[in-house]
């Protein structure tokens, strides 16, 4: 929501501008994390779906895992789907922000392993996507409660009108 409501100070060309750039910053973030800083071992991969979640019951830091993969997506699902032009529907902005993110993840564990750069796992894809998905959705979220603290605005002041009328 915060971020949201520095965004709505900005002309509409500016936050554009600044999420697109944001946005780059964040998949750079991310390439770096997961395939440019790594050194090359052996080919693996998991493509069992929530195999890492059954695993977590044995392994409780899997689940520290599995958060921070869904963290490492949440800005790039923010940024993203606030750099779209305002004019097309939120669901849309939602939806499209939701598809690119799971083509980029899939494709990071794609070259994972296929540079041996650690682990490809079906449930990285999973989580990141979720991530993205709720960082796109924090839209609708905050809109959502600008819409109520409108209706409770415009409802104060229609009654603080009507009063006013009825007192005159």
């Amino acid at each position: 929501a915060g971020w949201t409501a520095l965004c709505r100070q900005l002309p509409a060309k500016m936050r554009g501008i600044l999420n697109a750039l944001l946005f780059c910053v964040a998949v750079g973030t991310i390439l770096c994390a997961t395939l440019l800083l790594r050194t090359p071992g052996t080919s693996t991969a998991v493509l069992t779906p929530f195999a890492a979640l059954a695993a977590a019951r044995q392994q409780s830091e899997l689940y520290r895992e599995m958060l921070m993969n869904v963290f490492l997506f949440f800005p790039l699902g923010l940024t993203f789907s606030n750099a779209l032009p305002r004019k097309w529907h939120r669901w849309l902005r939602i939806i499209l922000t939701t598809l690119v993110s799971s083509a980029l993840s899939a494709g990071i564990e794609y070259a994972q392993y296929r540079y041996a750069l650690g682990m490809a796992e079906v449930d990285d894809v999973i989580c990141n996507t979720l991530g993205a998905f709720i960082g796109s959705t924090s839209l609708l979220i905050a809109h959502a409660i600008e819409k109520s603290r409108e209706r409770v605005r415009h409802t104060n002041m229609t009654l603080t009108t009507t009063e006013t009328q009825f007192l005159h």
